[in-house]
């Protein structure tokens, strides 16, 4: 009994405040970091903000010419452009959202070494500095849907909470990544590989159909994979999600969420000696 009751108190001591409320109640904090983080992204750059949108664009250029033209994906009567880029937009974001967050903490030591405020602010800034970026890509993908004449229906705002999903997935991952990096700097050379293999794993480039169904149930053990799948039901087909795996992909997702704080605050006490 003695046991289980430490083991209940080591757990609340390391999980509370939530993040929610922490994300309350330094609203200012995490605004001011956001911002700091958009504007240093692209100071005294050229092209501004529009280089969040080159990425999932160029991208989906040459991944038609590959798909449509070269290997001639089945897309199932959807236009390639838009068959992709309805998934390249939120993975960029994703992707985007572990590299940016992986380094949060080490890139502001000099805060954390010297001002004592929730550590738990960097990695929220840093995913919500990179929505900005997935909201100029959302102003391209409406002219793509009317020049297409792609036809939202209802199951159109089911992309919401399925964004949710994947921001509780993100979160997570760089709760856990964030803190690691500060102990194994592998981490940010790790990265764009991780990102990349990851890529290929979910059905972005390519339909979940082309999945043979023997292996459909360990393929979508990956959460990214529901994620993915459901933009494309709910926005490009006018259909509902698979609900089982993206009740799965939930599941998971709200897992990576709890262990993430969780490691996060048991190695918190060791970030500034660490850096």
């Amino acid at each position: 009994m003695m046991g289980g009751s430490t083991m209940t108190n080591e757990w609340a001591d390391a999980v509370e405040p939530d993040p929610l409320r922490l994300l309350v109640q330094h609203r200012e904090l995490v605004k001011n970091l956001t911002l700091r983080d958009i504007r240093s992204r692209y100071k005294q750059s050229l092209l501004g903000v529009a280089w969040a949108l080159l990425q999932p664009l160029s991208m989906m250029l040459v991944y038609t010419v590959v798909f449509s033209h070269i290997a001639r994906i089945d897309t199932g009567g959807i236009p390639y452009p838009i068959f992709s880029y309805i998934a390249l937009l939120p993975w960029t974001f994703f992707a985007g959202g572990l590299v940016s967050g992986a380094e949060c903490l080490v890139n502001n030591f000099s805060l954390i070494t010297k001002i004592y405020f929730p550590r738990e602010v960097f990695p929220i800034s840093a995913i919500l500095g990179k929505i900005v970026d997935f909201g100029l890509g959302v102003l391209v993908l409406i002219p793509l849907l009317l020049y297409y004449k792609i036809n939202l229906t209802w199951y159109a705002f089911l992309a919401v909470p399925i964004f949710f999903i994947q921001i509780c997935l993100m979160l997570g991952i760089v709760f856990v990544l964030s803190s690691w990096n500060l102990f194994y700097r592998d981490i940010r050379h790790a990265m764009p590989l991780l990102t990349q293999v990851w890529m290929y794993m979910t059905p972005i480039i390519y339909p979940l159909s082309l999945v043979p169904k023997k292996y459909l149930g360990l393929y979508m053990l990956n959460p990214m994979s529901a994620v993915m799948d459901g933009f494309r039901k709910t926005v490009l087909e006018g259909e509902p999600p698979m609900w089982n795996y993206l009740a799965l992909s939930a599941i998971v997702s709200l897992t990576f969420l709890v262990w993430g704080y969780y490691t996060f605050k048991k190695l918190e006490p060791a970030f500034a000696e660490t850096i």
